[in-house]
C-alpha cells in the first residue's frame, strides 16, 4: 500500500526525523516531494510504502508528527525485477599506496540473461571514498561510482576483479 500525505506547515528541519522514524517503524520506503498547493503555499507530499500489518502504526505516527487530518491510501502492485548481487573486489592503486575493498553490485538481467543495468551499492562506495580521502586522495563520490560501475559492467560476465588505477 502507498500512503500519500500532504503537509504545508512542516519546518524543513523536521523532515529527517519523520523519515528516519517512519522507516524505523517498518515502512518499506518513503519519499518526500516538494509541491505547491492551490493557494500557492509550499507543501511536502509524503509517499510512504507500507504493508497492511504496519498501516495502523505508521499512519498514527504520521498523523501525530505531521498534524494531518487525513491521508490517501493507494493499493498498488510492485513489480520486482529479477536481479543478482555479486560482490566484486576493487583494487585502488596510487603512486604510493594500494588497497583492496569489496563492492556489492546489483545486476538487473532480462530473460536472456543479458545485463539491462547495474548499480554499485552506495555504502560500499562511500567506504572506499572515505578511505581514499583519509589517504589524501580527493575523488568525488559520483565519479568513483561511475568508475566502479563502468569496470563492473566490463567484467560483468566474468569472474575477474575490478581494478581502478589512480595515477
Amino acid at each position: 500500500m502507498l500512503l500519500m500525505i500532504t503537509v504545508d506547515d512542516l519546518p524543513t528541519e523536521g523532515l529527517p526525523y519523520v523519515i528516519e522514524r517512519t522507516m524505523e517503524r517498518g515502512a518499506k520506503n518513503i519519499h518526500v516531494l516538494n509541491g505547491i498547493t492551490k493557494k500557492g503555499r509550499v507543501e511536502y507530499i509524503f509517499l510512504v510504502e507500507v504493508t497492511e500489518k504496519k498501516l495502523e502504526d505508521i499512519s498514527a505516527f504520521l498523523a501525530l508528527e505531521l498534524g494531518t487530518l487525513g491521508m490517501k491510501i493507494f493499493h498498488t502492485d510492485h513489480i520486482m525485477l529479477p536481479f543478482e548481487i555479486i560482490t566484486r573486489k576493487v583494487t585502488v592503486e596510487t603512486n604510493t599506496n594500494q588497497f583492496e575493498a569489496e563492492v556489492r553490485v546489483k545486476y538487473l538481467k532480462n530473460d536472456y540473461e543479458q545485463i539491462i543495468s547495474l548499480k554499485a551499492e552506495y555504502e560500499d562506495i562511500k567506504k572506499i571514498a572515505l578511505n581514499l580521502e583519509s589517504k589524501g586522495i580527493q575523488i568525488s563520490l559520483s565519479k568513483l561510482k561511475t568508475i566502479i560501475e563502468a569496470e563492473a559492467y566490463k567484467k560483468a560476465l566474468s569472474e575477474e576483479n575490478i581494478k581502478i588505477s589512480v595515477n
